[in-house]
């Protein structure tokens, strides 16, 4: 019995030691953690970090008047670049190739505009690219690069927008467009079809 108290002690020693051990440890990564992270970080160059400041561009506002100005000035930044959709969503064709439709580059619009048109079950398939279209014009009609089979199709359509030197895109979005293919719609697109 003196023996297994004596293992007991032991067993006792060696894990109070352990204990001791592993708080010692974490004191000492505690310290160390806190000496890095409070040390100034040296630049590249072998200097102090810069002090950091605001990005370039920012408004820093301090008071209410202040505060309505930068919020006017990106209402007409927001205004200035925002794009106005006008569409008609379903086109109809009798052959698959020539259609009626309405796309428009909207008179709320500041930039000159083209469409382009892509198959939604193979978005690689061009079908359709205008020509540029200013503000207010509009098409009522289009001729697809390949004839669509009879039926419904899906089309994906961008409205691209581009600034004064028709180099530079301004800003794009993409709707579904809904394409009609039969001899159902012959009234529909009877002008589209001459």
């Amino acid at each position: 019995m003196a023996e297994e108290t004596k293992t007991a002690n032991n067993q006792k020693r060696i894990i109070l030691l352990l204990v001791l051990v592993i708080i010692v440890l974490v004191a000492a990564g505690g310290a160390l953690a806190f000496h890095f992270l409070n040390q100034e970080q040296p630049t590249e160059d072998g200097g102090d970090a810069p002090e950091l400041g605001y990005a370039e561009g920012t408004t820093v506002v301090r008071d209410e008047n202040a505060l309505q100005k930068a919020l006017d000035d990106m209402a007409a930044k927001v205004a200035k670049g925002s794009m106005v959709l006008e569409y008609e969503a379903d086109a109809y064709s009798v052959n698959g190739k020539d259609f009626k439709c309405y796309l428009a580059n909207a008179p709320e619009n500041t930039y000159d505009m083209y469409f382009d048109m892509y198959n939604g079950s193979n978005i690689d398939e061009q079908l359709f690219l205008s020509g540029l279209l200013k503000p207010g014009q509009a098409l009522d009609k289009i001729e697809l690069n390949t004839a669509l089979p009879d039926g419904d199709h899906s089309a994906v359509l961008f409205f691209t927008t581009v600034e004064d030197d028709h180099k530079t895109l301004h800003s794009q979005i993409s709707v579904t467009m809904n394409l009609h293919v039969g001899a159902q719609y012959a009234k529909s697109s009877s002008s589209a079809s001459n």
